[in-house]
């Protein structure tokens, strides 16, 4: 994707504070027309006025003063526990459960009536989005247009511009979240996710993978008791692609449970849909969901409109010998959205190993990284809650340039953050 002259980037803010692990409950099946979903807040000065507002400080690369509790809480705190209960919802449109959600698979007559005929899948949860068969021969509806037979992976090659530059901004296709809902998981335990779900931009149509994972190396996680609802791992960096007009989404997730010795390996949901850019003229966030025989599909995306692309990469500098190792939060918020892009969330990897991500922002606006680190759970300790550290800045996008900041994290974590902003070809 493509970059132009710009002037040199800069952070914006930095700050690090120390407190207790706080998590917000939520995740339901909350239609994505409700209020507050995909607006825009109101851009920090730093983005407003390309005005560099990083604190002075010390020699000791505290990054400036502490904010408020509110300051960090309101903005960051996203539902990150897959094991808490769902919520009551007595309400007159509850979330479905995964006794009432609908069940069409690929019927043409069945999806048409969730699509158009019944007020409860609009009001239940994410707009429908039709559901169409997965590519098994010749013969499909976009087999031709998407060359569905081709399984190649994209590749990205990265080019400095010429002398005179041309670069331009481009539609970019940012995706936030994905989650399978209405999921009946029958067996104790936890269950364990493969396949892969990818996206294909015209006019190469070759696999950007989304997700992907073989039978040997499943995604464990938990399952929601009352909605079926569990969030995947979005993989970095192939979550944001160009997009004109249209690009499609092609997907095959299989279960398997915790305990493979009575487990099953079953295909929970197969299939692809098309996303569409045809009459939109500013940027939107959009939340579908796919209904199938098994189980729902929900894809959470942004289309950012007059945009470029930076990537950012993170390496891990330091880790201080704690026992049970560092968690490791890196979220993203991009041109003003209030949408929290989960890029990395675990166990932070071992010292000098890099991590890169990608990032669909808005010309003439920016984006904002937190990275939050705190002790694992201390096997001595159990369940105790323990401290964390937290940094942050604010970037305004440009064509081209790079900036590195080094990200300290209390005094057991130290990150090196640098962000690229290049064009690019894909081959």
């Amino acid at each position: 994707m493509s970059d132009s002259a710009a002037p040199p980037l800069h952070l914006g803010f930095v700050v690090e504070s120390e407190k207790k692990p706080m998590e917000t409950g939520g995740g339901g099946l909350a239609a994505s027309h409700v209020p507050g979903c995909g607006k825009k807040r109101p851009l920090s000065a730093a983005l407003r006025d390309d005005k560099d507002l990083s604190k002075p400080s010390d020699d000791d690369g505290s990054g400036g003063s502490n904010p408020s509790d509110d300051d960090n809480d309101g903005g960051w705190l996203v539902s990150s526990s897959e094991e808490d209960e769902d919520h009551e919802d007595k309400g007159t449109y509850p979330p479905y459960t995964v006794d009432d959600i609908p069940r069409p698979g690929c019927d043409h007559d069945e999806q048409s009536d969730i699509l158009f005929s019944n007020p409860d899948a609009k009001l239940r949860g994410p707009l429908p989005i039709r559901l169409f068969p997965a590519f098994k021969h010749d013969k499909h509806y976009f087999g031709r247009d998407y060359k569905l037979a081709d399984q190649s992976q994209i590749s990205v090659d990265y080019e400095d511009c010429e002398n005179e530059c041309r670069c331009t901004p481009m539609y970019l296709l940012q995706f936030i979240d994905i989650k399978i809902a209405g999921y009946q998981h029958t067996q104790p335990g936890r269950v364990k996710l493969y396949g892969f779900i990818a996206a294909r931009e015209r006019p190469l149509c070759l696999r950007n993978y989304l997700y992907w994972r073989n039978i040997a190396n499943c995604e464990s996680v938990s399952v929601k008791r009352k909605t079926g609802m569990a969030r995947l791992s979005v993989t970095g960096p192939a979550r944001v692609i160009s997009m004109t007009t249209h690009a499609l989404i092609e997907f095959e997730v299989h279960s398997r449970n915790e305990d493979e010795t009575n487990g099953d390996d079953d295909l929970i949901i197969e299939g692809c849909t098309q996303i569409e850019n045809l009459f939109e003229s500013e940027s939107f966030v959009e939340h579908r969901r796919l209904y199938g025989e098994r189980c729902a599909l929900d894809i959470k995306h942004m289309v950012v409109m007059n945009a470029v692309e930076a990537r950012v990469e993170v390496t891990v500098l330091r880790l201080d010998a704690i026992p049970g190792g560092v968690n490791m939060k890196l979220y993203t918020k991009t041109s003003g959205f209030t949408e929290v892009i989960r890029l990395f969330q675990g166990a932070a990897p071992e010292p000098g190993v890099m991590m890169s991500f990608a990032v669909a922002v808005e010309r003439h606006s920016g984006f904002d990284l937190y990275i939050e680190g705190s002790p694992r759970i201390d096997p001595v300790l159990g369940q105790e809650l323990r401290p964390y550290s937290w940094w942050q800045c604010s970037v305004a996008s440009g064509y081209h340039g790079t900036t590195e900041k080094v990200a300290v994290l209390g005094g057991f974590a130290e990150f090196s953050v640098k962000i690229i902003w290049r064009s690019y070809k894909i081959f």
